[in-house]
């Protein structure tokens, strides 16, 4: 929250209204700044203007401000660059530049001491208070708070005051030292609450003590802070405050396992944060979502989210803002330690003033007394040598100042080199990069970087530049002694050669011709190592003698660093993909083995069903072929009534025949309508012949695998819903699924319990107003409540191993949700246990 404090001390201590411009008002400013050709109203236009887009367009802000700024350095209206640049800082805040933030905050901090206006000083220090907060360091940023503190207790501003508090209150939050933070807080909100224009700064309390609860492992406190919060923060449309109001609601949710109530705010959170620009609320909400979804092995939303973390991390905390931040800080410590010698120096010269004024004093008093020249001559050479030293002072600081200013140009090269490097996750473009960038520094008339192959054991050159041009790939073995690149590489250490002839004795034993190109002269091979891994080398070479200094050095270490941290990001992008790649192949492999399972329990309920009519069709076959023969030894013997009885007999026997035949054709043609491969179109569906049709599949197909097997069934089906628009073949797998597991259930207690238990099953139908609904009981073992939560989880089953692949229930958990429906468990170990699917009744 403490962007959102940030963005209200901007409002503070201002001469324009502190209400945020509607889109009317802001066309007022426009116009009036096509009208107005006073300079410093054009600036404090500007400047309103710039604040109005500051959250929702902070580019076009940005460019306002600068517009403001310049006006006002042109006018030298000191006031106008004040506001204007304290308005980019807080842009710069939001965006998650804080090197960027820094560096103009500490303008806005030199502005305020000129202007001696100590309120503006105090935003100013509230201002770096929030930005060495963002970059970690906790201790500055407390320091510049009590600065702050100090300054407007002694103005006796209580808006000021309060703002200060509830900031401090939020540092000691997020550094989880929860009893200063909640003291602080609720010393601020106090103010606050007794203020007429604080109402701005409510919202942001609220929200900074459900933080603080939460922490504290009160969650209901924490729920009733959000929520008191919201109104204030909707009002003022703050959603910077509604990212984590929204995140810290879903924590909670999460805790109470509220699942659907979790996802829906998180959810908010991230997709506010994302359109709003606010990175380091994307890197919260993002891996708050990836953690969850990692937790149920929800791969592909848990790839995705942790993506987005990635991404966020990386614009925040990259090497080269790092670089920046700490370059920027460098310089001020300089500045303030540069204030401080020139106080000591003044301090010194006035000592020697004093000094000089004494012996001045004494040598005409010596004059006048005793006249004696050699004294003269002895204050003449001390003079001379105090001069002497404070020239040569001078001259220390000068070369000092020069070294430091040199110091500073090469971080921010390194910085910028640093991050056009490690922004490619391609090893041949990483390679380009570097060349690019090292032939701006030193002779690189040939250049190249080697990556260790494991399993070759041998250091491989995919681009190699001599003179500009690249060379064919070649590799050298790592076990070559006489490869400076082995040898590099083997023993972890640095090369570095001026004359090659004279030099190389002390790394290889002798100089083998190139792989291609000359022969170079001036040698450096550098290892490219993170974290203890070797990764491989890097080298640049001259054709001129003792081509590199130790400024080259230096910045060539330095280069190698961010190369081989590319190149480790580089292989591990390349190692996840394949993970990725991997994982989704398993789990259609997976998916297609459930569907086997299933497709095989069909079939075997299937022939069962068929069976029954064929048995029938045979045997009254096998009658008829006997009453044919006896029918013919009657009519042989003139015996017309007998042989016109077996006629009626067999007439009646191939009715039969042919009824049992038509049952056997309609079971056929059914089987093939529920098991042809669905197309995803919805019909009008009997759910109760659904039901009842997928109930004798699956206990059929269950007999013939186990034909000791038997079960009660029970059916309880409401006549009154007809049809539903549905996808039978997938409501059929989902049923199907649910039948087998119930029967599986039984007939593993059955085998437990042998007598004494007697297995039954029940599926009943229900039209509760615009719903229908099914249940699926049994009474089995029951699931524990342990595990009740992860049944619809993909990979979980609470089968042995090899006896199912823990997709059945999260494939029908998928078909449910995609009809509109859903499905869930009532379960008593021990008892049994309920499968409830719920879906509209008209969908």
């Amino acid at each position: 929250m403490k962007k959102n404090i940030l963005l209200l001390v901007l409002l503070l201590h201002v001469q324009f209204t502190n209400a945020q411009l509607s889109s009317k008002a802001i066309d007022s400013v426009k116009q009036l700044l096509s009208t107005n050709t006073e300079d410093t109203v054009q600036v404090n236009l500007l400047y309103q203007l710039a604040r109005a887009y500051s959250t929702s367009r902070p580019d076009t802000a940005l460019l306002i401000a600068k517009k403001g700024l310049d006006l006002s350095q042109k006018i030298h209206f000191k006031k106008g660059e004040f506001i204007c640049l304290r308005t980019t800082g807080s842009i710069f805040v939001n965006m998650g530049n804080y090197p960027k933030a820094l560096e103009i905050y500490l303008q806005v901090l030199r502005i305020a001491e000129e202007l001696k206006d100590d309120v503006s000083i105090g935003l100013a220090l509230n201002g770096l208070s929030d930005v060495y907060f963002f970059q970690g360091d906790i201790k500055r940023s407390v320091d510049y708070s009590q600065r702050g503190i100090a300054i407007y207790k002694k103005f006796k501003d209580s808006l000021g005051l309060s703002t200060v508090l509830t900031n401090l209150g939020d540092t000691y939050e997020k550094n989880n030292q929860l009893d200063s933070g909640l003291n602080y807080t609720m010393r601020g909100y106090l103010i606050i609450r007794s203020l007429k224009n604080g109402g701005n700064l409510i919202g942001t309390c609220l929200n900074n003590l459900g933080n603080i609860f939460l922490k504290l492992g009160k969650a209901d406190s924490a729920m009733m802070y959000y929520k008191l919060g919201l109104p204030y923060i909707k009002r003022d449309n703050n959603d910077n405050g509604l990212c984590e109001t929204y995140l810290g609601m879903a924590r909670i949710f999460l805790q109470k396992n509220n699942i659907d109530s979790c996802l829906y705010y998180a959810g908010l959170s991230f997709d506010i944060a994302k359109n709003a620009g606010f990175t380091d609320n994307v890197l919260n909400a993002s891996n708050f979502l990836a953690g969850y979804y990692k937790s149920i092995r929800n791969i592909d939303s848990a790839y995705a989210y942790q993506a987005a973390t990635i991404a966020a991390k990386d614009s925040l905390f990259s090497q080269q803002k790092a670089n920046e931040f700490q370059s920027i800080t460098y310089d001020e410590d300089m500045r303030l330690q540069q204030i401080e010698d020139a106080k000591e120096q003044a301090r010194v010269k006035a000592k020697q003033n004093a000094l000089i004024g004494g012996l001045i004093t004494l040598l005409v008093v010596a004059f006048l007394l005793i006249r004696n020249n050699r004294q003269r001559k002895k204050a003449n050479t001390l003079l001379q040598n105090q001069k002497e030293e404070i020239d040569n002072k001078a001259r220390e600081l000068s070369v000092q100042k020069d070294n430091l200013q040199q110091s500073y140009n090469n971080v921010e090269k390194l910085g910028e080199i640093g991050r056009k490097i490690t922004a490619s996750l391609s090893v041949e473009k990483i390679i380009g990069t570097v060349y690019n960038n090292i032939n701006s520094l030193m002779d690189a008339a040939v250049f190249g970087i080697g990556i260790y192959n494991d399993n070759l054991k041998r250091l491989e050159f995919p681009a190699t530049y001599e003179d500009g041009k690249a060379l064919p790939f070649y590799s050298n073995s790592v076990d070559d002694k006489n490869r400076f690149g082995p040898v590099c590489f083997s023993g972890s250490k640095e090369i570095i050669i001026g004359k090659l002839d004279e030099e190389y004795q002390d790394h290889i034993q002798e100089v083998l011709t190139p792989h291609e190109g000359g022969q170079p002269i001036s040698i450096i091979f550098l290892p490219l190592i993170v974290k203890e891994k070797k990764l491989g080398v890097i080298t640049v070479q001259s054709f001129r003698e003792n081509a590199y200094s130790a400024y080259h050095l230096f910045m060539l270490r330095n280069i190698a660093t961010y190369t081989a941290i590319a190149i480790e990001n580089a292989e591990s992008f390349e190692t996840l993909n394949e993970t990725v790649l991997t994982l989704k192949s398993t789990q259609s492999q997976l998916i297609q083995s459930e569907k086997m399972a299933s497709l095989g329990e069909l079939t075997a309920g299937i022939a069962h069903e068929i069976q029954n009519p064929l048995n029938f069709v045979n045997n009254f076959s096998e009658v008829n072929n006997e009453l044919l023969i006896e029918m013919k030894d009657e009519m042989d013997k003139g015996n017309l009534d007998n042989a016109k009885e077996i006629a009626n007999d067999i007439i009646k026997n191939e009715q039969k025949i042919n009824h049992h035949g038509k049952r056997a054709d309609a079971i056929v043609k059914g089987m093939l309508q529920h098991s042809r491969k669905s197309e995803g179109v919805t019909q009008p569906t009997d759910i109760n012949a659904l039901c009842d049709e997928y109930l004798r599949l699956s206990y059929h197909g269950l007999r013939a695998k186990d034909k000791e097997f038997n079960t009660k069934i029970n059916t309880d089906f409401d006549e009154s819903i007809g049809t539903i628009n549905i996808i039978p073949q997938d409501i059929g797998r989902v049923l199907l699924n649910l039948y087998n597991n119930a029967f599986y259930a039984v007939n593993e207690k059955s085998k437990q319990q042998r007598g004494g238990y007697a297995p039954a099953i029940l599926v009943s139908t229900k039209k509760i107003n615009d719903k229908v609904e099914m249940k699926v009981s049994d009474n089995g073992n029951g699931i524990p409540q342990s595990i009740a939560e992860k049944i619809f989880q993909p990979f979980f089953t609470t089968k042995p191993t090899g006896q199912g692949t823990g997709l059945g229930l999260s494939l029908s958990y998928d078909i449910i949700k995609a009809h509109g429906g859903e499905i869930k468990v009532e379960t008593r170990e021990g008892e049994g246990s309920e499968f409830v699917i719920v879906l509209p009744a008209n969908s």
